[in-house]
C-alpha cells in the first residue's frame, strides 16, 4: 500500500482562521511524513506563513468569483443553481500546488475538512490493476462520491477531496477557466449552456473529453439516455467514488455538515440523488467485469441493500427530474412506524424544505420529536401543522398529552 511519505497533500481554499489549521493538523497526524503545501488565495484576514504546519505555503492572486446570474435559462438557473461560481478560485489554487507537488501521489482536500484516518490508501490499492472502459488516467482517482446520472447531473464526482498519482491529479485539474461575464454573454445561449456545467461536471467532462468520442452534454441538466450510460461508463473506469466515512474526510464548516451524515442514513435529499458505495460498484461490476467481486464481497449485505436501494431512489424522482412528495412521504411514515426515525425525520425535514407549511409533514415532525423527548421542538411543528390546518388541534393536543403530559396547554 502507498506510504504517507509518498503523498503531497495540497490543502486548498481560502484561509480560515479556525478551520484551516485544524484541518492541517489532522493531514500531520494521519500522513505523518507526508509534504503538505497550503495553497490559498490572497485575501483577508492575513496569517503567519511561516507559522503554519505546512512545508509550503502558496498565496496566489485571486481571479475572484464569477457572476453567472441570469447567463442561463432560468429553469436551467433554479435547479443547478449557478449564480456565483468559485470554480476559477478552486482551479487555479489547486493546479498551482499540484505544479510543485514533488511526491508520486497527491491528495487535494478543501481547507476546512479534516482527515480522520488514510482509507483512501486502502481503496486506491484494491481498485489498481483492475482494467475499466474510456480510461484517461493511468490508475483511477479517489474521490467523495458521485451522482446518479438517472437522478441527478451526468458526469458529477464531488470535488471535496482527492486522491491519486500525481500525473493524474494534474490531469483532472487541468481544467479551463470559466471566461469571465462579458465574454459569456457574448456568447450564443447554446453555447453558453453547454460551456456553463455544473462545477463538478466541468471538471470531471475536461478530463474525460478526448475518450467521450463527442457524446457530451449540451447543458448541465442534460440527461439523455446515451449520456446516463456514458456517465457511468467513464466514472466505473476513473474514479473509486466513496462516502466521506470510507474516504476518511470530515467537514469542519457547520454549512457543510450534510457531508458528514453516515451513509446508511435514508431518505434525505443527498441519499436520493447520490449513489452510494454499492450503488458505484454495481456500475464497475458491470462495466469492468468480474475483477470487482472480491471489492464486492468486502461489502457483505451492505452491496445487496444499496442495489436494492436504487429502485427506491427511482420511485422518488419518477421522472428523472423531480422529487414525488408524496413518495417520500409515504416512504417517511413506514419508516416512522418501523422505528427509524433517524430516516423519517430527514424524509419530513427534505419536504419541509421544499414547503415549509405543510401540515401533514409538520404533524408527523412534531409527533417524532415528542417521541424523541425534543418537546418544544415538537411543539413547534404541532402548532405549524395547526395554523396550516386548524382541524389538527385536538390530534395535536392528544399528542402533547401523551408525550408532554406536563405542556399540552396551547
Amino acid at each position: 500500500m502507498i506510504a504517507p511519505d509518498e503523498v503531497s497533500v495540497v490543502v486548498q481554499g481560502p484561509w480560515d482562521p479556525e478551520h484551516t489549521p485544524r484541518c492541517l493538523d489532522s493531514v500531520a497526524m494521519v500522513l505523518p511524513g507526508a509534504e503538505v503545501i497550503l495553497s490559498v488565495w490572497k485575501a483577508p484576514p492575513a496569517f503567519d506563513t511561516a507559522g503554519v504546519r505546512a512545508d509550503t505555503v502558496i498565496l496566489n492572486a485571486d481571479p475572484g468569483d464569477t457572476d453567472l446570474t441570469g447567463l442561463l435559462d432560468p429553469a436551467q438557473e433554479r435547479r443547478t443553481l449557478i449564480t456565483r461560481c468559485n470554480i476559477n478560485r478552486q482551479i487555479l489554487s489547486t493546479r498551482n500546488a499540484l505544479a510543485v507537488a514533488g511526491r508520486a501521489h497527491a491528495l487535494k482536500l478543501r481547507s476546512d475538512m479534516a482527515l480522520d484516518h488514510a482509507g483512501f490508501l486502502a481503496h486506491a490499492a484494491r481498485f489498481r490493476g483492475i482494467d475499466g472502459p474510456c480510461r484517461v488516467f493511468g490508475e483511477r482517482i479517489v474521490t467523495t462520491s458521485a451522482r446518479s446520472p438517472r437522478r441527478s447531473f451526468t458526469f458529477f464526482v464531488q470535488d471535496f477531496c482527492s486522491f491519486g498519482r500525481l500525473e493524474d491529479m494534474r490531469r483532472l485539474w487541468a481544467a479551463p477557466l470559466f471566461p469571465p461575464r462579458d465574454a459569456l454573454l457574448a456568447m450564443p445561449m447554446a453555447e453558453r449552456a453547454a460551456l456553463l456545467l455544473v462545477p463538478e461536471q466541468h471538471l470531471v467532462l475536461s478530463a474525460l473529453r478526448p475518450v467521450l468520442g463527442g457524446t457530451v452534454p449540451s447543458n448541465a441538466l442534460d440527461r439523455s439516455p446515451a449520456l446516463v450510460e456514458l456517465s457511468e461508463r467513464a466514472l466505473a473506469g476513473n474514479f473509486v467514488c466513496l462516502d466521506a466515512h470510507r474516504l476518511g474526510v470530515r467537514a469542519l464548516k457547520p454549512s457543510l455538515q450534510w457531508i458528514n451524515l453516515p451513509e446508511d442514513l435514508r431518505l434525505h435529499w443527498l441519499w436520493v440523488l447520490t449513489a452510494g458505495y454499492g450503488e458505484f460498484l454495481s456500475w464497475c461490476r458491470r462495466h469492468c467485469g468480474e475483477a470487482v467481486d472480491p471489492i464486492i464481497a468486502e461489502c457483505g449485505e451492505e452491496y445487496a441493500t444499496a442495489v436494492a436501494d436504487v429502485a427506491v431512489k427511482a420511485s422518488l424522482i419518477p421522472d428523472g427530474e423531480r422529487m414525488d412528495g408524496n413518495r417520500l412521504m409515504e416512504l417517511g411514515v413506514q419508516a416512522h412506524a418501523a422505528g427509524r426515525l433517524d430516516d423519517a425525520a430527514e424524509a419530513y425535514a427534505t419536504l419541509l424544505a421544499a414547503e415549509p407549511d405543510h401540515p401533514r409533514v409538520n404533524l408527523a415532525l412534531g409527533a417524532l420529536l415528542l417521541q424523541r423527548g425534543e418537546t418544544d421542538a415538537g411543539r413547534q411543528r404541532l402548532d405549524a401543522a395547526v395554523r396550516g390546518a386548524p382541524g389538527l388541534r385536538p390530534t395535536c393536543e392528544a399528542l402533547m398529552r401523551r408525550f408532554a403530559p406536563g405542556g399540552a396547554g396551547g
